[in-house]
């Protein structure tokens, strides 16, 4: 047992390692493509919400324009792996802020990510197993990205979203009147 935990920390270690690569500009891009590149499956797919794409060569193509189209950093919340019942597998879920700056200093925009990669453990040269990383899927909020507009997000969070509460919280009364359900107040 002891072994499986410390198994889990040290892929929890190198998650956080890969994601640093990946996710933060100061770093190299060819050092993080040469790193990240020795993990990936060869049909290794990728999706975030604008889009998807599977293929080694796609991927690294993608380390290598995220770092040259945007200035960003990873702030990582937190990081957990659980293994398959096998033992041969399993799911790294990496969760932090990305912060983009898409005008260098000027301005910096949150961006909250969940980063999920479904990966293989194969044995290495070494003692620790070799990853194969098969799936990396980017999560974040189109509500986040409309809140952090500079003039649209103040609109969306000071305006449209209270006035959609307000009227989500009247047809939900309505509704549940309607239907004999409404909580009893006290």
């Amino acid at each position: 047992m002891k072994q499986h935990a410390d198994l889990v920390r040290n892929l929890e270690s190198r998650f956080r390692h890969i994601s640093q690569l990946l996710y933060d500009t100061s770093v190299d891009p060819k050092l993080a493509d040469a790193e990240v590149a020795a993990m990936l499956d060869e049909h290794v797919r990728f999706t975030d919400p604008w889009q998807q794409a599977s293929g080694r060569a796609k991927y690294r193509l993608g380390i290598a324009g995220f770092h040259a189209m945007f200035q960003f950093v990873l702030d990582i919340t937190q990081v957990s792996v659980q293994l398959t019942p096998d033992g041969l597998g399993g799911r790294a879920i990496v969760d932090g802020v990305m912060k983009l700056r898409p005008l260098g200093r000027l301005f910096m925009y949150p961006l909250r990510t969940i980063l999920v990669y479904d990966f293989l453990l194969i044995d290495g040269e070494g003692p620790e197993p070799k990853v194969l990383i098969q799936a990396h899927e980017e999560m974040w909020s189109i509500a986040d990205m409309i809140a952090a507009l500079p003039v649209t997000g103040w609109f969306y969070r000071r305006a449209f979203r209270p006035a959609f509460s307000r009227g989500f919280l009247v047809a939900s009364w309505l509704s549940a009147r309607a239907r004999g359900m409404l909580p009893e107040t006290r």
